[in-house]
């Protein structure tokens, strides 16, 4: 299986710190208030050790918002939280008068719309320093559990770059995790913009 390399880790950190603090203003001005988006810690997992990977994390009903987008690499992007944090961030971006049932219905359009941010920006981030770059697709809402994701036991020749974050709004801290599925290629390739980063950085 690929590896990264410490420095090759340290500095998709550092580009990804670069996306996650875009994605923490955009969702600042949305919401009216500082939403605080930690550092992402970066490891790369085979798809069938994801599930023991994240066990800690109360992933057991689950809301993931998906992009797919293709480029010098292919990934598909996945932000997931579990439902509950998925719900206290909905509930800090609509109306708070609004019922349980009213805020259910709009779930998926504003977790979509957190998606899109947080997973638009990461991959911005790298296009703008590796200058490169990508199309997406629109995203899309899912609920599942932990079993149903497809992800979380094949083997379909791929690897996950895995991203844990915190989300901070409001005094609440909420743990989420961004997947990025790349084939062998893909992941290659991507190891490669990185390579080719670090050379222009005089760090290669």
């Amino acid at each position: 299986m690929i590896e990264l390399s410490e420095m090759q880790r340290d500095a998709l950190g550092e580009l990804f710190n670069i996306g996650v603090g875009r994605a923490a203003n955009s969702l600042s001005m949305i919401v009216r208030e500082e939403v605080e988006l930690s550092a992402p810690s970066v490891s790369l997992v085979h798809p069938k050790d994801v599930a023991s990977t994240l066990l800690g994390s109360d992933l057991r009903e689950l809301s993931m918002v998906t992009i797919d987008f293709a480029g010098p690499f292919d990934a598909q992007t996945i932000l997931l939280f579990p439902e509950r944090n998925a719900l206290a961030i909905v509930s800090h971006m609509l109306d708070p008068d609004m019922t349980p049932e009213e805020m259910s219905e709009f779930e998926q359009e504003a977790m979509c719309e957190v998606g899109n941010i947080i997973l638009n920006a990461c991959i911005s981030s790298l296009a703008d320093e590796f200058q490169v770059e990508f199309e997406g697709g629109l995203p899309e809402h899912h609920f599942s559990d932990s079993d149903g994701l497809p992800l979380f036991g094949e083997d379909r020749g791929q690897v996950i770059l895995l991203l844990q974050i915190q989300l901070g709004m409001r005094q609440e801290r909420m743990q989420g995790h961004l997947l990025f599925l790349l084939s062998v290629s893909s992941m290659q390739a991507l190891l490669d913009c990185v390579d080719q980063y670090l050379e222009r950085l005089g760090m290669g």
